[in-house]
């Protein structure tokens, strides 16, 4: 269950936790117990009990709830996880009671955060000692997966806390966050500069790069040179957007050509609905060729209505971002449905 989900192998297998009983003899055995007293509630008016022996049937069955309870706590006393050679590592929770925590997976994490197999976050540097040695380029995807595929890297309670390792990360120098055009260059290119981990995005199409890559790019760059294409990028002339295009390697029977691009235009203009998760791809692919010169305009309407509504606290919140940003912080809103 661990390797495999169905009939195809398990890729996060690294995020299971298991909570395995010591012996379930006593757990079935305290389960009987409050089976049996409950049953004889529900016949008590048959019974016809008495003051008395209603008051004694009633303590009985939350007594025999509380050591139900107990033997929960005491028999659950082992977790199983994949360790780094990908065995099984058991970690014996010792006698433990329902005093120990508010509930057994409050326990089980906090034993699990004493030897750092579940953390909060992890640092940057983190990133730079496992990065695989194969990759030029590391998606931000495939970062965030790794810590639930791969045994040698702790379990992170929210996965949101990449955004911040890879933020921090930035900031330092380790390496850069990159987005990529259709010609293959970088951009947007942002090292050793400030990003809110809120700006950071999860996805397949942005990368981080090692310090080394980010540097011969930019020395590249600041040389005049053409920058080095990235890894798998198109480099033959024509390749890129805009190139006049015509039939495509591999087109023939069946396999329609591109249709040929225009000689040029003096603008043009586009509209529609974007996933909030393609706004990143949608600058990278998009935006970033035209960012760099003038004449380019960006009028964005957002329509936010989730629902329940949006409580006065995120509204507030909204326009105080919208302020610092130096951006106009009206908001329209609509009432709610009556």
């Amino acid at each position: 269950m661990t390797s495999e989900s169905g009939t195809s192998a398990r890729t996060f297998k690294s995020a299971l936790l298991w909570a395995v009983a010591e012996d379930g003899s006593a757990l079935a055995e305290e389960a009987r117990k409050l089976l049996a007293w409950k049953d004889i509630g529900n016949d008590s008016d048959e019974l016809k009990l008495d003051e008395t022996q209603h008051r004694l049937l009633v303590e009985n069955i939350k007594r025999a709830e509380r050591d139900l309870r107990e033997a929960v706590w005491r028999s659950y006393k082992n977790v199983f996880l994949l360790a780094e050679d990908n065995s099984f590592r058991r970690i014996d929770l010792g006698l433990v009671h329902s005093s120990a925590a508010t509930s057994l997976v409050e326990l089980i994490l906090a034993r699990l955060k004493q030897e750092d197999l579940v953390v909060e976050g992890v640092s940057p540097n983190f990133l730079s000692r496992y990065w695989p040695p194969a990759l030029t380029e590391w998606s931000t995807k495939s970062v965030r997966n790794a810590f639930y595929a791969s045994p040698k890297f702790p379990r992170l309670l929210k996965a949101d806390a990449v955004r911040d390792t890879i933020a921090r990360g930035l900031d330092a120098g380790l390496f850069a966050y990159v987005g990529k055009t259709a010609g293959g260059r970088y951009e947007p290119f942002v090292y050793k500069k400030s990003l809110a981990g809120s700006d950071v995005e999860i996805s397949d199409d942005v990368f981080l790069i090692t310090r080394e890559r980010a540097e011969e790019y930019i020395k590249a760059r600041d040389s005049g040179a053409p920058t080095p294409a990235a890894p798998g990028a198109p480099s033959a002339p024509g390749e890129g957007v805009g190139a006049a295009a015509g039939p495509t390697a591999g087109s023939g029977p069946g396999t329609a050509a591109p249709a040929p691009t225009p000689a040029g235009a003096r603008g043009f203009k586009w509209s529609g609905e974007l996933p909030a998760q393609k706004w990143m791809n949608f600058y990278t692919k998009v935006l970033s060729r035209f960012a760099t010169g003038d004449g380019m305009k960006l009028t964005v309407t957002v329509d936010v209505a989730p629902t329940g509504g949006v409580p006065k606290s995120k509204l507030d919140e909204t326009r105080v971002a919208l302020r610092e940003l130096g951006l106009p912080e009206t908001i329209r809103t609509t009432e709610p449905e009556s």
